[in-house]
């Protein structure tokens, strides 16, 4: 199933976002009621299932209007005559690797992928490793080309956040170079012989 965003409205018309349930009262058989808790900065990914369960069951018992999303600022998915709930959050796109230059990040780069969906290049905080323990609630940055899109996470994540990965094309061809002078070095190895008597 998808990861969504519930999204409401705050009592002076800010957006905000789902973040947890505590206890607040008793209902009339005495058991406590969970209420949804909300915050304007922070968010909290849930399962679609529990969203279009929960959106239905806040409206009914405690009168509070919750969105779906997909994106922390994205639009509704769940309004009448739009298309059906998705129930994958991303195809799997092919990625590219960008590299970065100057600022001391030569050799270093982001893997972005392709959505021919929307015709844009896109990079999602679950892609990139140093932010899927305490980052993975940013949204998707979205740019009309790879390098934009890199220029973007530095931008916005900053790269002590968002920790460029090492090039795959450089590391290959270090272990090449290598594999190369360990072979010329074995070329010019006579059994027998020391160093210091060629």
């Amino acid at each position: 199933m998808s990861l969504v965003y519930l999204v409401s409205t705050s009592k002076d018309g800010r957006r905000c976002w789902f973040v947890g349930t505590f206890s607040t009262r008793l209902n009339k058989y005495q058991q406590p009621i969970q209420a949804p808790q909300f915050d304007d900065e922070n968010s909290k990914q849930v399962d679609l299932a529990f969203a279009l369960e929960a959106r239905d069951r806040w409206k009914k018992e405690l009168g509070i209007s919750v969105q779906i999303t997909l994106e922390k600022y994205g639009q509704p998915i769940d309004e009448k005559d739009s298309a059906p709930l998705p129930t994958e959050r991303f195809a799997e796109h092919a990625s590219q690797f960008v590299p970065l230059t100057g600022g001391g990040v030569d050799g270093k780069g982001y893997f972005v992928r392709y959505s021919p969906e929307r015709h844009k290049w896109y990079c999602r905080a679950i892609d990139i490793s140093s932010m899927v323990a305490e980052h993975r609630d940013r949204e998707t940055l979205w740019a009309d080309s790879p390098e934009a899109v890199a220029n973007k996470i530095l931008e916005l994540w900053s790269i002590k956040i968002a920790v460029p990965f090492e090039d795959p094309q450089a590391v290959v061809r270090a272990e090449q170079a290598r594999q190369q002078a360990q072979a010329e070095q074995q070329k010019t190895f006579i059994p027998g012989l020391r160093p210091g008597c060629r």
